[in-house]
Formats: C-alpha cells, sequence, structure tokens
C-alpha cells in the first residue's frame, strides 16, 4: 500500500520538475550583446541574390 504512495509522489515531484526544467528557457529574452540588424539583412539578402530595395 505504501509504495502507491510513493509511486504517486514520484510522479508529482517528476512533473513539477519538468515544469521547473521548462520554465528555465530562454523564449522571448533579447539576444545579448550587439546585434547589427543592417548587417545581418544583408548578408541574408546577399546569399539569395536579392537586391535590397529598402535603401532606394
Amino acid at each position: 500500500m505504501e509504495w502507491i504512495f510513493i509511486c504517486i509522489a514520484m510522479g508529482i515531484a517528476a512533473l513539477v520538475g519538468l515544469f521547473a526544467m521548462a520554465g528555465h528557457g530562454h523564449d522571448g529574452e533579447s539576444v545579448k550583446g550587439h546585434f547589427d540588424f543592417d548587417r545581418y539583412k544583408q548578408n541574408e539578402l546577399s546569399k539569395r541574390g536579392l537586391f535590397d530595395k529598402t535603401k532606394w
């Protein structure tokens, strides 16, 4: 009978651990350090062979 309570307690502990680990994700945070978006955009466009018409 005690093993049922032990299994339930272990299951609850596992769920709490999963939620705690999921809470440590980096979703929604900004990029650390300096990020030059214009240079990134130019590199992506040049890889595709496209012209950046927003600068005209």
